[in-house]
């Protein structure tokens, strides 16, 4: 049976005590920085890219058709395959442009980089900062926001029922400045490309995404992936020479 007695308020019974936990970056977390000098960290742009990781072939999941770095840009749906550098300058036009609004319409003016990374975070993952949760249990977050009890938002972040483990890990970077372990794209790229081999073997890609992993592989590797035809081999060889 479902459960429908979950509390969806943060108070004190409930409350995470973050001072129990090692604060990665004191700075980060706690100097206050005025809005319109901020802008997102490093570490969170790859944070989010390590969440999303890079995909050189168009997928649909959950009804939602995107390629690169979680790219729905229809024509790089609708081209060849899109390579990890074209995906990331994609990811990072949507990522500023998002970034922009937020800054327009955010209710402080001044935060900590922590809190500055977790709230434009969450506002590009779901177009909002005011709530977090399904519609049974949606924890409203906005006055919270207002009032600076940010462990109150990082509590109502942790409790959350919607990628609820990327909530989790929003939490400890706005309370701890811990943003996980850096990985570079290099090895972000490595690690898709080792996926996309094993998902080309199981032949349960369609004819275009295979036409789009191919290119892929061989535009970032200069090989070919197996059982490729010669005629096929031939066409990339010309067309990306």
């Amino acid at each position: 049976m479902p459960v429908t007695n979950l509390q969806s308020i943060v108070d004190e019974k409930n409350l995470i005590d973050y001072s129990l936990f090692t604060d990665m970056d004191k700075a980060s977390t706690n100097t206050l920085i005025n809005l319109s000098d901020l802008e997102a960290s490093d570490k969170l742009i790859n944070f989010k890219l390590r969440l999303i990781s890079w995909k050189g072939y168009a997928s649909t999941r959950n009804g939602l058709t995107t390629i690169g770095y979680a790219s729905t840009d229809a024509t790089a749906l609708a081209g060849p395959g899109l390579i990890e550098s074209a995906a990331y300058t994609l990811y990072l036009e949507m990522f500023k442009d998002k970034e922009r609004i937020f800054k327009k319409i955010f209710p402080l003016s001044t935060l900590t980089q922590a809190q500055y990374d977790v709230m434009l975070s969450l506002y590009i993952a779901t177009g909002t900062f005011s709530y977090v949760g399904t519609e049974d249990r949606k924890f409203f977050i906005l006055d919270d926001i207002k009032d600076r009890k940010w462990d109150y938002v990082a509590t109502a972040l942790t409790n959350s029922g919607v990628d609820r483990l990327t909530r989790q890990l929003e939490a400890k970077i706005l309370m701890l400045s811990d943003y996980g372990t850096y990985k570079p794209r290099s090895l972000i790229k490595e690690q898709s490309l080792q996926r996309l081999i094993k998902d080309y073997k199981t032949e349960e890609l369609t004819d275009e995404q295979k036409a789009q992993a191919e290119y892929v592989y061989y535009a970032e590797t200069k090989r070919f992936l197996g059982n490729m035809t010669e005629s096929r081999k031939r066409l990339l060889a010309k067309q990306l020479s």
